[in-house]
């Protein structure tokens, strides 16, 4: 056995001379230098978009050892990558930046984000869109399904975004104490098994707001900036929202941004809002009418301009016409209010001062009534002039351009100025893209 155990050793050493012999131990070993690609359009994008000014890495190739193995996950769709990256830029970081600057971006922001072409299902049957990494990473997953134009898709995609980023923002500064207590007694784990009229009812804005006081309070961000002033005032007149402690929470949620960061939440929201709009369509129709989020728009050029030109004139007409309407009264044209007071009438209030006379100062009205009709499928208003009370009746002469101009079929749409620190809504003319009015949207 000995004699054995020596051959044995002998012949393994006259092979590894052999070896030092005949092998090129420069040669470079195959598979360890990590996958190399040439550079594309798309990573030159990227570079420039998020990587150079941002510090932020885009990862689309697929790499599973980063992802969770025991989850079936495919790639993202390369052709997806772009169109999703630009909204992630134009509706997340440019809003930002324009309140607080590029080094907020630089310093809060993740470092990268993971992109995967499906969705991640969880046990219990939900399905995880995105998550946060320590700050570090944000994985957006379901990316091959992403379509720019499709709105609700846009929405779901830019809440993740928002939602994620709030995470970064809290751990960097907790939210307020209070936060928590307004509805410590709901919070479960058991959320998924919850309706949202149920999570409403309560005073959470969605199902997994319930989830635990951070998700409510990121939720809560999210859904208010990718939903906007409009969609989430109808989320709110859901029968049996508990409305006093949402508004609570909304309050602390605004004050936090401005508290905590230097923010203007309304003019984030207003930007986020105005960048969606550019590339899929505004859910105005749904938001503005009778028993709608909004039933009252008021209409003043003086404090809110870039009126067209065809409503100026008429505005101009009848303001010139009310301040010589007679001898002994005279009258200045301030305002005027589009109220959608029943599903089948719109009433035009304009309101005017005295400028002279015995009842100098006094501000009054005249309300002028049209008959609607409303075409939910085209997403049109029809006003048709009805009646007006007595104060119309008597300057119905000066009110007239006002009242000629109401009178057609007319679109809902959003409407923004030059600052972007309020959203304005108002009517356009359905045949004439160049004829609009808007104002301060009131509920």
């Amino acid at each position: 056995m000995k004699k054995y155990c020596l051959s044995i050793l002998a012949f393994a050493a006259i092979c590894l001379v052999s070896c030092k012999k005949e092998d090129d131990l420069n040669k470079p070993l195959v598979g360890l230098g990590g996958d190399t690609w040439a550079k594309t359009p798309l990573d030159n994008w990227l570079y420039s978009i998020f990587t150079q000014p941002y510090n932020l890495e885009v990862k689309y190739r697929w790499d599973g050892s980063e992802l969770d193995p025991s989850k079936v996950l495919v790639p993202p769709d390369t052709s997806r990558v772009r169109p999703l990256m630009e909204i992630v830029n134009s509706a997340w970081i440019e809003p930002y930046v324009a309140e607080k600057g590029a080094d907020f971006i630089k310093l809060y922001s993740p470092k990268q984000y993971m992109l995967v072409g499906s969705v991640e299902y969880n046990t219990g049957g939900t399905v995880k869109l995105g998550e946060a990494e320590g700050g570090f990473r944000v994985t957006l997953y379901n990316v091959n399904n992403f379509v720019k134009s499709n709105r609700a898709n846009v929405q779901q995609v830019l809440k993740t975004i928002h939602h994620e980023f709030t995470h970064i923002l809290h751990q960097t500064v907790e939210i307020p104490k209070e936060y928590p207590l307004l509805t410590g007694g709901g919070y479960t784990s058991d959320w998924n098994n919850q309706t949202l009229t149920e999570a409403l009812q309560l005073g959470f804005i969605s199902q997994y707001s319930r989830a635990a006081p951070n998700e409510d309070f990121a939720e809560m961000v999210s859904i208010m900036l990718t939903q906007g002033r409009g969609g989430y005032e109808t989320l709110l007149r859901t029968t049996g929202t508990n409305l006093a402690i949402i508004r609570k929470k909304e309050s602390i949620v605004v004050g936090y941004f401005k508290q905590t960061w230097g923010i203007d939440f309304t003019a984030l929201q207003t930007k986020v809002q105005k960048d969606l709009n550019s590339y899929s369509k505004a859910a105005s129709f749904s938001h503005i009418g009778f028993s709608k989020a909004f039933s009252t728009v008021t209409i003043n050029p003086a404090q809110v301009g870039g009126q067209s030109d065809k409503f100026n004139t008429a505005w101009e007409t009848s303001k010139a016409s009310f301040a010589k309407a007679s001898s002994t009264a005279l009258y200045a044209l301030e305002s005027i209010n589009v109220v959608f007071n029943t599903a089948t009438t719109m009433q035009l209030k304009v309101n005017f001062r005295a400028t002279a006379g015995a009842n100098l100062g006094t501000l009054y009205t005249g309300t002028y009534t049209y008959n609607v009709t409303a075409n939910a499928t085209a997403e049109t208003y029809a006003f048709a002039y009805a009646s007006a009370d007595a104060n119309g009746t008597s300057l119905a002469a000066s009110a007239k351009p006002l009242t000629d101009y109401f009178t057609g079929t007319f679109l809902t749409k959003y409407f923004y100025d030059s600052n972007l620190k309020a959203e304005y809504g108002g009517v356009q003319k359905s045949d004439d893209a160049n004829s609009f009015t808007f104002g301060i949207l009131n509920l």
